[in-house]
């Protein structure tokens, strides 16, 4: 008997092995694929002209960059910041400069998720590319329009940035350059997913998983700390707990309930998530969405699903047909 379940297992871990050597394979074969995609998109650093133009520019640079200047707002609002009365526009027009971006890598770093967009998304037409300034607007760091991929670059200073002393340490874990692909795939995965209509708790995690699964597939070399917006250490302590949280989910029966509070408590950018335990300061804030996320990925991984119509499937269809397991 004992040679037996030495036979059997030997054979799992060898299926095991070649399953995940499959993978990696396939995983390359498409990389390679996505890396032959032709990309024409151009950098424009709308920020760095405005901060040299004169007040004699103006005429100039509404009509290159015309949706910028939004008609609501009156001239002088933009002579005030060209002819340097406009203090806080100092202030950060000389924190950028002194951050020496290097331009041409984050070109590369954006249209390296452009390509995996356009693989997973044949008909989606690259934008242009422009940085601006928008007076540390954290919620909105990438603002993806029509033609243009906005970039808020007074947004990726860095933790430690004295302009960011005013806010919160778990948003400052937003604020890094190293997260710019990430928050890039994001924001377009935003325009791929419809916003879910479920009031439960499961319909809000199921949502954001599509959009974090979807985030991690045009942005494959972001770190999950990146792609979530988590501290390093309290990333790595949720994905170590993951079969902790979920039994706290399931114990107290929180999947289907629509009790708003679950929100702020599971979903919603905060400190820490809130189970009421001892360990919460240790948890990233939103493990509700990582959870929502590897329920999909599960999903995927267990189902011969086209990606559009996992997109477009109820919530209660993903994890039922998942075969979601909590690493353990």
């Amino acid at each position: 008997m004992k040679y037996k379940i030495h036979r059997v297992l030997i054979y799992i871990a060898f299926a095991k092995a070649i399953l995940l050597t499959t993978s990696c394979n396939d995983s390359s074969r498409v990389e390679k694929e996505i890396a032959a995609i032709p990309v024409q998109t151009e950098l424009k650093l709308f920020h760095k002209e405005f901060a040299e133009a004169s007040p004699e520019d103006l005429p100039v640079l509404k009509e290159k960059y015309e949706m910028l200047f939004p008609a609501q707002f009156s001239d002088s609002i933009w002579y005030a910041k060209l002819d340097g009365r406009d203090t806080i526009q100092n202030v950060l027009e000389n924190a950028v400069a002194q951050r020496d971006f290097n331009y041409e890598q984050i070109h590369d770093d954006v249209d390296e998720v452009l390509r995996h967009i356009t693989y997973y998304f044949p008909e989606f037409e690259t934008p242009d590319i422009v940085t601006v300034i928008s007076q540390v607007d954290y919620r909105r760091k990438i603002t993806p329009t029509q033609d243009q991929l906005l970039i808020a670059i007074d947004t990726y200073l860095g933790v430690d940035n004295d302009l960011y002393l005013g806010i919160s340490d778990y948003r400052k874990q937003a604020l890094q350059l190293e997260n710019l692909p990430a928050d890039v795939a994001l924001a377009y995965a935003q325009l791929f997913v419809e916003p879910s209509m479920d009031r439960d708790l499961l319909g809000s995690m199921v949502y954001y998983g599509k959009l974090h699964y979807l985030q991690e597939l045009f942005a494959p070399k972001s770190s999950g700390a990146s792609r979530f917006s988590h501290a390093v250490d309290k990333h790595n302590f949720m994905v170590a707990n993951e079969s902790e949280m979920w039994r706290v989910f399931i114990d107290e029966s929180l999947l289907y309930s629509t009790d708003s509070k679950l929100q702020s408590r599971f979903i919603l950018p905060a400190p820490f998530s809130k189970f009421y335990l001892e360990v919460d300061q240790q948890t990233p804030g939103g493990v509700g969405k990582y959870i929502g996320y590897r329920i999909v990925q599960a999903f995927m991984e267990n189902n011969e699903v086209p990606l559009k119509d996992m997109l477009r499937l109820p919530a209660q269809h993903i994890f039922n047909n998942s075969k979601y397991k909590p690493k353990q």
